[in-house]
């Protein structure tokens, strides 16, 4: 499966369950678009695509596979901006790099997991079933 993830920006004057609506969609048109290009060797494949549904200030993580959607957490990640946060000296400043250090080191786990996927197809089922049975 080649390696996606689906982002959909959410504008905040709009109900966020339509971003995430939108997303899921999205997640499944992909899915289902890549599994018909795809050559099957076998029916043991194990497939799952993320998705992302981001206001630029919340951000929610989504675990798409055929049986079930999950969502990362209850809460968002969340990047707080305030015009203080301009400054480098002040705790504004520290509080905005530190919930986007939180949003990228998520994302770039996203994107090394789905880059490692096809390398550990049975490690990721296991740890990806894992996550599933936990929500």
């Amino acid at each position: 499966m080649p390696y996606l993830i689906c982002v959909t920006e959410n504008k905040p004057e709009r109900n966020l369950i339509e971003g995430f609506a939108q997303n899921i969609k999205q997640l499944e048109s992909s899915f289902q678009t890549n599994m018909r290009k795809r050559k099957r060797d076998d029916d043991d494949d194990f497939d799952y695509l993320y998705g992302i549904v981001t206001t630029a200030r919340d951000w929610h993580f989504l675990l798409y596979t055929p049986e079930k959607i999950s969502q990362g957490n209850k809460l968002p990640l969340s990047i707080e901006f305030s015009e203080d946060a301009l400054n480098k000296d002040s705790v504004e400043y520290q509080t905005l790099r530190n919930g986007v250090k939180r949003v990228l080191d998520v994302v770039v786990g996203l994107l090394k997991d789905r880059a490692c996927a096809e390398e550990e197809p049975e490690r990721k089922r296991v740890r990806i079933e894992g996550y599933c049975s936990k929500k």
